[in-house]
């Protein structure tokens, strides 16, 4: 089940920003500006927790989709490397290195030949059966594993679809769908919104002393090095189209326990997009898959990434009195 918590904290705002001497009871104009152009305040905003199930192609998840893949992979990758490359999976020179230590491993390890033929029987059977003369029903199933497992590396057209079907699986199936969450909208005062957006610097101004940035931090317990393009949009409640506030990119390296969403122009926002972003918001995360380590594991049963956001503010905060 996808979580989305939302921590706007107002208080937590104020008091580690604001200096204790201030007396607001006894200030008696109608407009306060706290700080100045050196200012900077960072605003707690939501919790994206991400589990197995949100992380998927289909109905199968990562985990079970990185299991698969292990079947498919040599125990011990060309060069003793520590990851698949994925972004170079569709590279003949790349691909055709790792199948070579794959059947090599077949040849010389009983217990992998044994691996991959219950794979080829519980998945691809109907694609083998023609060319291994053998028909698939359940009653056939030992003929067809010992027909499989005396020609897989002698014949030609068993060998080139087990290429087939290798490549096919590592550059098409092993991929995950965009992560979709509908924010909805987010309970907080008008009156706290005004007070970060109200002396914003206008969109095309060009300044920056008075402006507005998502930032934030991705810890990410997945055996995987991830790039993720997150599209926040504004969802209209007469169901027109989503209008796109923001889109950015962040990698997400699985050697890191956190990777930071960094404050940059493609995370700044603008008064009116925050307040389309704070009304009803919906988040499209597409992910792509860049290194995967095989043997690290999972931690199932618990959140396999979590996503940290904030606002940073730079510049006074206005306050109506």
């Amino acid at each position: 089940m996808r979580k989305f918590f939302l921590l706007l904290l107002t208080g937590a705002l104020f008091t580690a920003c604001i200096d204790k001497d201030y007396d607001l009871e006894n200030i008696e104009t109608d407009n306060v500006t706290i700080g100045g152009d050196e200012s900077k305040f960072e605003i707690p905003l939501a919790k994206v927790l991400v589990t197995l199930a949100d992380i998927a192609n289909g109905d199968v998840n990562i985990q079970e989709l990185c299991e698969k893949a292990d079947k498919w992979l040599p125990s011990n990758l060309p060069g003793n490397a520590d990851y698949v490359d994925l972004t170079q999976l569709t590279l003949h020179s790349y691909t055709d290195g790792i199948f070579d230590a794959l059947i090599a491993e077949m040849q010389s390890t009983p217990s992998k030949l044994d691996e991959v033929t219950d794979m080829i029987w519980d998945d691809y059977r109907d694609v083998f059966a023609s060319i291994l003369g053998v028909s698939p029903s359940p009653e056939n199933e030992a003929l067809f594993k010992t027909a499989f497992k005396t020609v897989y590396d002698t014949d030609d057209r068993v060998l080139g679809e087990v290429k087939s079907q290798f490549s096919g699986y590592l550059t098409e199936d092993l991929n995950v769908e965009p992560i979709d969450y509908n924010i909805g909208r987010v309970d907080i005062s008008d009156d706290v919104v005004d007070m970060i957006a109200d002396n914003l610097d206008p969109e095309g101004s060009g300044s920056s002393k008075n402006s507005l940035y998502l930032a934030g931090e991705i810890a990410s317990k997945l055996p995987l090095s991830l790039y993720l393009e997150p599209e926040l949009k504004s969802v209209p409640e007469d169901g027109s189209p989503a209008t796109t506030i923001l889109k950015f990119d962040v990698e997400v390296d699985a050697t890191k326990g956190t990777n930071e969403i960094k404050d940059s122009e493609k995370t700044r926002l603008y008064a009116e997009g925050l307040r389309q972003l704070l009304n009803n918001a919906a988040i499209s995360i597409p992910v792509t898959l860049e290194k995967y380590y095989p043997g690290k594991g999972f931690e199932t049963g618990k959140s396999q990434i979590e996503i940290k956001l904030y606002l940073i503010k730079n510049g006074g905060l206005k306050l109506d009195i």
